[in-house]
């Protein structure tokens, strides 16, 4: 994927103790969900605690906790710009370009914006797995929160797909 400055500017937000804290009562509500829905494979939420200071071109955030040991299929969103930090754990995002899947691991750990986060154009299909624990992103979007379209492959044949509201 390409360098994308917008990442620095994020990872500058996140470097903020005090904003960052500010997440910590929808980390417990998001984190009380997904423990009281054991079938569940990830529980999620939007939020709009950074909209004062967030780049011109983010519209939407949202806390997403994965279950540990997760494999999340393909899927994209044809009308947002996607950028997803680790804010605990580990992943491994696997991204679809120029017809081949490329790994981009992505770490709480990581020391830059690239090694902790991973920017992904409107139309990119991307597929995520779990480590053995569970895993903690913040995703910021250019679309609104009920703007914001998923759209998913139908029998894992990358062109023909369905699509539904994120938030709906």
């Amino acid at each position: 994927m390409q360098s994308d400055p917008v990442l620095d500017q994020l990872l500058a937000m996140l470097s903020n103790h005090a904003a960052v804290a500010k997440l910590a009562p929808v980390l417990t509500r998001v984190e009380s969900s997904l423990i009281a829905n054991p079938e569940w494979p990830q529980a999620w939420e939007p939020l709009d605690l950074f909209n004062p200071v967030l780049p011109g071109s983010i519209e939407s955030c949202w806390i997403f906790i994965l279950r540990a040991g997760g494999v999340f299929g393909a899927e994209r969103h044809p009308n947002s710009h996607q950028r997803t930090f680790a804010l605990k754990g580990a992943a491994l995002f696997e991204v679809f370009a120029d017809g081949v899947w490329s790994p981009h691991p992505i770490d709480s750990a990581g020391s830059s914006a690239e090694g902790k986060a991973i920017s992904i154009p409107p139309g990119i299909w991307h597929s995520i797995k779990i480590g053995p624990r569970n895993f903690i992103s913040i995703s910021f979007h250019t679309v609104p929160a009920h703007e914001l379209i998923e759209e998913t492959p139908v029998d894992q044949d990358l062109s023909v797909t369905r699509q539904r509201l994120y938030h709906a």
